[in-house]
């Protein structure tokens, strides 16, 4: 049995479907059905990164980046294509993933759901069923038959909340509807599969750590004297940041979101997660509107002077402060498990990097239970609602050249500092 390592992790974040390519899922159905295209940029997926023809020539270069740890995900719709059915062959390449990471020291962190389901899901047992519960974790059950014996890592969900509100809030991801009490029904069921999990686990490896990677967004009021501005963000960082961490103390998913959301129910957690896993990009303002179709503006300005993504995200590190902060509350360990750019300025992202491990760094000295820290990601990849346009990679891709890998300045800047931040 695999034995929980000691020391900081320093990695890198992936997820399988934003790499991997070569499969059908619900995700590339939307795409195909033009679901995409309202939000004028029709992204294309086009095998991701052709990772999964090409793992192990990317895994070569991870020794490259100094670090000790890489959280990557598993493709649901790869291993189960049809409801029972399970592709053996798949299970296998992943074991072999698992067991090339371990091989070179690398410790592996599995995340179990990021955000992508099978072809058959939403027609069969939709998350805000709670059959949805029983079919996600019989999923679970044959992964951990297969590999819960060499993985000591576990992220059950990543960003639950970020998929409920693209799924039942937004629709901009399938099943696409916009129905609020469904949303929160459908959270409700994947933080019970995650209970039901984080024991399974723990019964094939008691050292095993299990937790949900969670966004966290900096909240400030767009008129900072303007009392319904602030009362907004207010309401707004409570259900954002607050509602799942609440949930786990609690034994309640509560929200009370006037005119809009009055949800509360007892949900039997009992504080299982070992560790909050912190994915932090942004800050965001917040606005009081006259209206009762869209009562609150949401929207991003480079008020920090700190630069604004390709992604036209506000830079802000110095809210990562507050996070961890936040997340030390609840007297659980915590990691930064994502953390990135997108920018086509190299510089950039090396300022970005540099200015968020600063933080992380004094954290730790300090006393925080702060355990691990992952980079935003390997490979230029994916990214959901804008396609292959927005860079995050420390590995640029050519997809014009049979996607050839080329690493870039920051690549070496971040092994240079996380040779430099032994911690």
């Amino acid at each position: 049995m695999k034995k929980v390592q000691e020391s900081f992790l320093w990695g890198i974040a992936t997820s399988a479907f934003q790499q991997e390519g070569y499969v059908q899922n619900d995700m590339t159905d939307w795409e195909a059905s033009g679901c995409f295209k309202d939000n004028g940029k029709n992204p294309m997926y086009g095998n991701g990164s052709a990772h999964w023809k090409r793992w192990r020539k990317d895994f070569r270069l991870l020794p490259e980046l100094n670090i000790n740890a890489y959280r990557f995900s598993i493709e649901w719709a790869r291993i189960e294509p049809q409801p029972g059915q399970y592709d053996r062959k798949a299970l296998k390449t992943y074991k072999t993933m698992i067991g090339e990471l371990c091989r070179m020291g690398i410790e592996p962190m599995l995340t179990l759901h990021h955000f992508t389901h099978p072809r058959w899901f939403h027609s069969t047992c939709p998350w805000h069923e709670e059959q949805s519960v029983e079919y996600f974790t019989r999923y679970c059950d044959i992964l951990l038959e297969e590999i819960g014996d060499r993985v000591s890592y576990y992220i059950t969900f990543n960003e639950p909340l970020v998929w409920a509100l693209a799924a039942y809030a937004d629709a901009k991801f399938p099943p696409g509807e916009k129905n609020l009490d469904h949303m929160m029904a459908a959270l409700k069921h994947m933080l019970m599969a995650h209970r039901i999990i984080y024991d399974r686990i723990k019964q094939i490896n008691k050292q095993a750590r299990v937790g949900i990677a969670k966004n966290f967004i900096i909240f400030k009021p767009g008129r900072s004297w303007f009392l319904p501005d602030q009362g907004v963000c207010r309401l707004i960082e409570n259900f954002y940041n607050f509602m799942l961490l609440n949930a786990f103390q609690k034994n309640r998913l509560t929200c009370k979101f006037p005119f809009l959301l009055d949800y509360d129910q007892e949900i039997r957690l009992d504080d299982a997660i070992d560790f909050w896993g912190i994915n932090y990009y942004y800050r965001m303002h917040a606005a009081f509107r006259m209206s009762l179709k869209k009562p609150i503006a949401l929207y991003f300005k480079n008020e920090s002077k700190a630069g604004m993504s390709a992604m036209g995200w506000e830079n802000y590190p110095k809210g990562l402060k507050r996070v961890i902060r936040w997340v030390r509350q609840t007297g659980k360990d915590m990691m930064i498990t994502e953390n990135g750019i997108a920018t086509d300025d190299d510089q950039a992202r090396m300022d970005y990097i540099r200015k968020h491990i600063k933080i992380v760094r004094k954290a730790v000295k300090k006393g925080v239970p702060l355990k691990g820290y992952f980079y935003w990601t390997l490979l230029d990849n994916y990214e959901w609602l804008e396609g292959k346009a927005a860079r995050f990679g420390l590995i640029a891709v050519d997809y014009d050249k049979d996607y050839q890998r080329s690493p870039r300045d920051s690549a070496r800047y971040f092994a240079r500092l996380v040779s430099e931040h032994n911690i």
